[in-house]
């Protein structure tokens, strides 16, 4: 049996109730044809740690409910030896994977370890988790449908269609900086706080991800570890170089019209034109992120960004929900069901926190 199984095994008789509750819930408000997916972030996992019971939750409701996939915010392990980050990171991937859909995952600040390295000052990246070993532990659980940029093989950007459900999912890298070293043998940019869309991303954005002409009537959903903007966002630390310029190419898309425009700094400057006026304006179901540890909607030119309380047992604000190991308050995670039509997202909790209402493409958010 797999330390997964064990796990469970033991510890998540409890959890039942929840998973019947929640499923009950979901099955009573979900309509046909909606999209539905999980998102949790921020598991801040070690090894063997209890948010597999989180994992092992998931995997159950998937069943039941036939998920569309599992957005995963980022931040899945705690920062430490490399060994044992890439360690908690495998074992995480594979127990998220059990949910038997795409996993889609968005780097986080955590999840390249520099932060070892930089305070103990090794002069060394012997802790670095690199973007090409991030791939190779999240993208098989998504590989089926990830769509990367092709220009840029370490890439962590993709997007996923859902034909199906006349849906693309896209997935931004807010660290997309160069992996390259000082001379003290150090990284050039520490992934813990150095947040920033490169040019090359911008350009996919606009010319890739968001080409939806030969897909009429599709909508967008989008997932970032950090906000894309940070006004008005409860939690927040730095902003994200180049997010101004990405938010304008999300307005325009949503729009149907076109952005101009050039900006940034050194090697993080851009000049971008994206054109959305042939394809029209087209629904964005909502922006997702991590790494505040809050949940909240923030409404940006129409477009509800929102975030989830970490799935980590830590209450971080005294205004977020009390934790509790053990319990059903150790975890806390979200089913959303979009309904396409009335442009409704119903966003049901399991864990610690409460249930949402979101609406989208004008309306009401509460």
């Amino acid at each position: 049996m797999s330390k997964m199984g064990k796990t469970v095994a033991v510890e998540t008789s409890s959890y039942a109730s929840e998973i019947q509750a929640v499923a009950e819930a979901v099955e009573a408000s979900r309509t046909e044809g909606a999209l539905s997916f999980a998102f949790i972030t921020d598991l801040h996992h070690r090894a063997s740690g209890n948010q597999l019971r989180a994992a092992w939750a998931l995997r159950e409701l998937s069943a039941r409910l036939r998920l569309d996939f599992v957005l995963h915010g980022g931040d899945a392990s705690v920062n430490g030896p490399k060994e044992e980050v890439v360690t908690a990171q495998r074992e995480m991937a594979e127990a998220l994977a059990g949910a038997g859909v795409p996993v889609l995952t968005a780097k986080g600040n955590h999840d390249d370890n520099s932060i070892y390295d930089h305070e103990r000052k090794t002069g060394s990246t012997e802790h670095v988790v690199f973007p090409q070993e991030s791939k190779a532990i999240w993208g098989a659980a998504s590989i089926a449908v990830a769509r990367y940029d092709d220009s840029r093989p370490d890439s962590l950007y993709f997007y996923a269609d859902f034909p199906e459900k006349r849906v693309r999912v896209v997935v931004l890298d807010c660290i997309d900086h160069p992996y390259r070293l000082k001379e003290s043998g150090e990284l050039a940019y520490v992934g813990q706080w150095h947040y920033v869309f490169s040019q090359g991303q911008l350009e996919w954005l606009a010319h890739r991800a968001f080409d939806l002409r030969d897909r009429p009537e599709w909508s967008v959903l989008i997932l970032s570890h950090v906000a894309i903007l940070q006004d008005g966002v409860f939690g927040t630390d730095h902003p994200v170089r180049n997010g101004e310029a990405l938010w304008d190419i999300v307005k325009a898309f949503r729009t149907g019209d076109r952005f101009r425009g050039e900006g940034g700094e050194g090697e993080f400057a851009y000049r971008i034109d994206a054109d959305f006026a042939a394809q029209g304006a087209r629904d964005v179901i909502g922006c997702w992120f991590g790494h505040v540890h809050h949940d909240q909607v923030v409404v940006r030119d129409g477009i509800p960004n929102i975030s989830a309380v970490n799935a980590w047992t830590l209450q971080e604000f005294p205004e977020s929900p009390k934790r509790e190991e053990g319990s059903i308050t150790e975890t806390a995670f979200d089913i959303v069901t979009a309904d396409l039509g009335a442009k409704v997202c119903r966003l049901t909790r399991f864990g610690a926190g409460a249930s949402r209402t979101v609406s989208y493409g004008g309306g009401k958010y509460f």
